[in-house]
This record gives C-alpha cells, structure tokens and sequence, in this order.
C-alpha cells in the first residue's frame, strides 16, 4: 500500500506546504475576534493594512506550495494563477466566517481588498522571475 506522503517528501511539506496552513491558521484565528477585541489595536488604515499583509503573504505561500509540489505538473505550471484563485476562494470564505463573529461582519470591500493584495504579490513574483532570469543571461554571456 503506497501513502500520499512518503518520510522523504516530508521536509519539502514542512517547508512549502506547512507554512500555508499555519498561515490559514493564523488568519482563521484572526477572523474569530470579536470586533471589541480589535478596537485598541486600530489606527487609520489598520484594517485596510491588515487585510494586505495577510492576504498578500498567503498569496506568496500559497503560491510556493504549488510551485514546488510534486504531486501536480499542471498545479506547478499554473501555479500563479492557482495561487490566485485559491486565496480568493480563502478570502471569501473568511469573509463568511466572519458574519458569524460578534462584532464583525461579511464585506465585499474586505474581499476586493485581499484579491488586491494577491495580485499585487503575483506581479512582483513575475518581475522578480524576469529580473532572475535577465541575470542568468547576463551572467552566461
């Protein structure tokens, strides 16, 4: 009986596949705040600053985890934009979770504020493979 992780592979998980669900962890918990518990911690933007910072760094992990697993070439080939929909799907999910949190409660902007922030990490992830591979061909030359 062949298992879907083999000990072998169980570094590459701890290292790309771990860090997402501790990450989805982190933001869940998050999310079950109640809205009071969150006042002192507030400031202008807090909320808008927030919602970058968590969904842009689940984008990032999110899409490493794709990028680098070996269970699907067509996960890894299309793993930016896997990534993408993926943290969408999350971000509308918290966003559900959230309407049952006293104090809290479903938006729309809050979801168009972690596309955002998921498509402003894609697109520094696509500049920085170009830049990486300009260098590589410099550096053959």
């Amino acid at each position: 009986m062949e298992t879907c992780l083999s000990f072998g592979e169980f570094p590459d998980f701890v290292r790309f596949q771990l860090p997402v669900l501790v990450w989805m962890g982190l933001i869940f918990v998050l999310s079950s705040l109640p809205g009071s518990t969150l006042s002192p911690l507030e400031f202008k933007d807090a909320h808008l600053i927030a919602h970058l910072l968590l969904f842009g760094m689940l984008y990032y992990l999110g899409y490493r985890a794709l990028r680098f697993q070996n269970y699907s070439r067509l996960l890894r080939e299309f793993s930016l934009l896997a990534a993408l929909l993926f943290v969408m799907l999350y971000g509308a999910t918290d966003e559900y979770h959230q309407s049952f949190t006293p104090g809290r409660r479903m938006e729309l902007k809050d979801f168009l504020w972690d596309v955002l922030a998921s498509v402003i990490v894609l697109l520094i992830v696509i500049v920085a493979d170009k830049v990486k591979q300009n260098r590589g061909k410099l550096e053959t030359r």
